[in-house]
């Protein structure tokens, strides 16, 4: 009688930690932005509201091409849970941030390459938002203020390169890395 009872404890514990299947029973999913990207492509963040009105988060998702996946696949074993910061549609890029802990806040920018229309994700977690946003058909920069004083410089620069991917880390730099009439503000 204990193993059946532990047995299904344990399969009502995994199925409520498990990630909800989408168009089935469970928590819903609710439309948070759609945003155009280049090539025809949609990019929509989607959420489920966790606790009391969501006052413990949301789970954030991504639905592009027909498929719904968790927002932040760069650390695939974590689960991100928070308040969203920021959900913005940026010259055909959706861009957002959650909170997820004091004082961090993790973000990505998701766009279409404008030339190869390939699903481009460039993943960022500072103290502050990004800024600003640069793209080209060759790269895409997100640029945080460094009000975190993590390094003595005054900016973060993410980068994505085309057909390469992300680097590991951010750049420090006191000097914008490109001119600021080619930026993109974001707030």
């Amino acid at each position: 009688m204990k193993r059946l009872f532990l047995a299904a404890l344990v399969a009502a514990v995994s199925g409520a930690l498990a990630l909800p299947v989408f168009g089935e029973e469970g928590a819903p999913l609710r439309t948070v932005l759609s945003c155009p990207l280049a090539g025809g492509d949609n990019a929509t963040l989607k959420a489920i509201a966790h606790g009391l009105k969501g006052a413990e988060g949301d789970d954030l998702f991504v639905e592009t091409g027909g498929k719904t996946e968790r927002a932040f696949l760069d650390m695939p074993d974590t689960d991100f849970r928070g308040r969203i910061v920021l959900a913005s549609c940026i010259h055909n890029t959706l861009i957002f941030a959650i909170n997820y802990g004091p004082p961090y806040l993790k973000g990505v920018a998701i766009r279409g390459n404008p030339k190869s229309h390939a699903i481009e994700r460039l993943y960022f977690s500072e103290k502050a938002l990004p800024r600003w946003l640069f793209e080209d058909e060759k790269r895409m920069l997100v640029i945080v203020p460094n009000i975190g004083y993590e390094t003595d410089k005054r900016y973060l620069v993410y980068e994505y390169v085309s057909g390469k991917g992300q680097s590991d880390a951010s750049t420090p730099v006191n000097k914008l890395p490109k001119p600021m009439r080619q930026l993109i503000q974001i707030h």
